[in-house]
């Protein structure tokens, strides 16, 4: 079947659906990179996939913006992994994977190419995509977006909390909590029936935190900088000016790398520029895409210049951050303010990947003699991602302080807990186990010379003698980043085996032994 009848297939099957746009949207399912998808297709022509941001499911996307588009193009909508109908798993949202799972919907649709439009997050997935199809592209529209990597624009820490702080909150808190970034203040003050209208058509399917925080992580890591001089897709980048979440600058950036890129900046828009201005991103998109599908090129705003970045000025780029994370260490060890978001952008400069934590609730248990260093490993740990709480230096495990505190962030995250332990403390922390089997997943014992029996199904891992916080935040992290996410909802994450004992140790530099 060659690319063109594949495409017509896809037109034909979406037509019985095209009086459902401005409507609830009904999805379908489909088994796709070993999970099920939810998804909708409507209107007619050029295919046109629509790729929705962080933790929001296609029915976030503007009612008038899917009814304009479909007038035009076959439009595809589907919930990403963890959002809407579609499956909520605890693994697999790195977004590489999370761009198998679009190439394999298309698969599901017998669509060889279509134009791709990512928002937010989803503009992410979009560059992952065309990264690793760049054949499947025939256009790419990038909203609102980054690339990631060492120059990518970071929000500050205060926006950044109010997207990542969100255990314990209804999905209205959320929502409410949540558009005082995305939307413009001119738009709230003007709109507000529209935004709650827009909130209740969200809410209507909420992300499970666990998903949430997974999406999160997955989108501090990306990074897609380095392939974006090798799209040979035509590529439209928008973005509004008032965007307080992904800088405007992120936009100009990805434009200055992709080949013939243009890129358009709304004036007066936020992170939310398809809400606050859906007729005029509807003709910016509709007036690209057409040009794409009769072959030009020139039908948009001109393209950024590509050889505007001197050596020098990558070399700056290069060691402000370096020089930052030198600046903010002991500041970071305090927890005063510094975000994962900065610690992303921070990290690349000191030979690794960067890498964050998925949310899980850690429990410390210090010793006399351990508390100054886990007081500063806790703040640690909750600057990259974590939710640390700590217990009381001599508290009993039979003291009810000590079970409400499990079964406090336990049920407010809504998973099995992690308990972290000097070698000194791991009869404590052994005996903390064995009474909440079934709010506790695994024990890290550190400085562990001797491994003595723990009880049987609670995985242990024990972290060599000659700790120093230091040593121990990098071994510690490569440890907490193998234990899986278990809900306590369910027995085992879905689709992963679960065994009773897996003791493991590791030497100093995290390494198993």
């Amino acid at each position: 079947m060659n690319g063109e009848r594949e495409i017509d297939s896809a037109k034909e099957y979406c037509r019985a659906d095209r009086s459902l746009a401005g409507h609830t949207m009904a999805m379908r399912h489909a088994d796709v990179n070993g999970i099920k998808i939810a998804y909708s297709v409507r209107g007619s022509g050029p295919p046109l996939l629509l790729i929705m941001g962080y933790r929001l499911s296609s029915l976030a996307w503007p009612f008038d913006f899917v009814e304009a588009l479909a007038e035009r193009f076959t439009v595809v909508l589907f919930d990403n992994r963890g959002t809407g109908t579609s499956d909520k798993p605890t693994f697999g949202y790195e977004l590489s994977n999370m761009a198998r799972d679009v190439g394999g919907l298309l698969d599901h649709l017998d669509i060889a190419r279509t134009n791709v439009l990512g928002y937010s997050m989803g503009g992410a997935i979009a560059q992952e995509f065309v990264r690793q199809f760049p054949d499947r592209v025939l256009g790419l529209v990038l909203c609102a977006t980054m690339c990631g990597g060492p120059r990518a624009v970071y929000a500050s820490a205060p926006i950044v909390r109010v997207m990542r702080e969100l255990d314990g909150l209804k999905p209205e808190e959320i929502a409410r909590r949540i558009w005082e970034v995305t939307y413009s203040p001119g738009y709230l003050e003007n709109h507000r029936k529209l935004a709650e209208d827009q909130m209740q058509r969200e809410i209507a399917a909420p992300t499970p935190l666990h998903a949430t925080d997974l999406q999160y992580q997955a989108f501090v890591e990306f990074d897609c900088s380095k392939a974006l001089p090798n799209i040979k897709a035509p590529t439209l980048v928008l973005t509004g000016d008032l965007d307080q979440l992904v800088s405007p600058r992120n936009s100009k950036f990805i434009a200055s790398l992709v080949p013939g890129a243009r890129l358009i900046v709304i004036p007066g828009c936020g992170h939310r520029m398809m809400w606050e201005a859906t007729d005029e991103c509807v003709g910016f998109v509709t007036k690209f895409l057409s040009g794409v599908s009769e072959g030009r090129r020139d039908n948009l705003a001109l393209p950024v210049s590509q050889d505007g970045h001197g050596a020098l000025a990558d070399f700056v780029n290069f060691l402000t951050p370096a020089v930052e994370l030198v600046a903010n260490w002991p500041w970071m060890l305090a927890g005063a303010g510094i975000d994962t978001m900065t610690v992303a952008r921070q990290s690349v400069y000191f030979g690794g990947k960067a890498r964050f934590g998925d949310g899980k609730p850690i429990i410390l248990i210090p010793e006399p003699s351990s508390h100054l260093p886990f007081l500063l490993l806790s703040n640690w740990l909750k600057v990259l991602g974590y939710r640390p709480v700590t217990t009381g230096l001599s508290t009993n495990v039979d003291d009810p302080s000590v079970s409400d505190l499990v079964r406090a962030i336990t049920q407010r995250i809504g998973r099995k807990a992690v308990l972290v332990t000097p070698a000194s403390g791991v009869q404590r922390a052994s005996a903390m186990a064995e009474a909440h089997r079934d709010r506790v997943s695994d024990i890290v014992v550190l400085n562990a010379s001797q491994h003595p029996d723990m009880p049987p199904g609670i995985r242990t891992h024990f972290i060599s003698s000659g700790w120093s916080l230091l040593l121990a935040i990098t071994t510690l992290l490569h440890v907490l980043r193998n234990i899986r996410i278990e809900l306590i909802e369910a027995s085992s994450p879905v689709g992963v085996p679960h065994s009773t004992v897996a003791d493991r140790q590791f030497s100093a530099t995290g390494e198993p032994k």
